[in-house]
């Protein structure tokens, strides 16, 4: 497998000609691509082998991006997003302005804020959604290195974003996910 490697000033222009990247976001390897393209997020879903009742994580720049992308925040969503000193991802109902491929159970839009100067490049450069999601092993497990990835996976994504030098590998914990409903309730997802 030989990918086109592509350093974070490119990815924007790959992305939004329809590309599939590798990327390292948060400390992990993911597959990005943009969430807005009907067609890129039906290829990421049958990367992923994932059911219509599961959507991607959506990752955001800016507070404005959140209320352009869900019709309505619950208030506990800013409290969360402003005190969170790690990655979390949000599950918020009536996502919009993304394909329906990126959106999950009845409408519900996954966001994370990113964390890095690179990720926020990029979203910003995309000016607009970025959907990603976790590379897996053969074996389901999150891939500690592209060489670890399955290549069936490694087959279907277009371009590998520089990726930095790990001599042990990426992290392989997942981020914390949780549910918030506009009438206040809260579920904890994956922790």
């Amino acid at each position: 497998m030989n990918h086109t490697q592509i350093d974070h000033r490119e990815a924007p222009e790959k992305l939004r000609n329809g590309g599939l990247l590798i990327a390292a976001l948060s400390g992990m390897l993911h597959i990005i691509g943009d969430a807005r393209d009907e067609d890129v997020m039906k290829r990421l879903r049958k990367i992923k082998s994932r059911s219509s009742d599961k959507g991607f994580t959506i990752l955001m720049d800016s507070d404005a991006r959140i209320n352009k992308y869900v019709k309505d925040v619950p208030a506990i969503a800013w409290d969360i997003i402003d005190t969170a000193v790690e990655p979390v991802i949000l599950v918020l109902p009536e996502g919009r302005m993304v394909a329906r491929e990126a959106l999950g159970a009845g409408g519900s839009i996954a966001l994370r804020m990113v964390t890095t100067p690179e990720e926020r490049s990029i979203v910003q450069a995309v000016n607009g959604p970025v959907a990603c999601t976790a590379l897996l092993t053969k074996n389901g497990a999150v891939a500690a290195t592209i060489e670890d990835a399955d290549p069936a996976a490694l087959e279907e994504v277009d371009y590998v974003l520089t990726l930095p030098t790990a001599k042990k590998g990426f992290a392989t914990s997942k981020i914390p996910i949780i549910g918030l409903e506009l009438d206040g309730g809260v579920s904890i997802i994956r922790e």
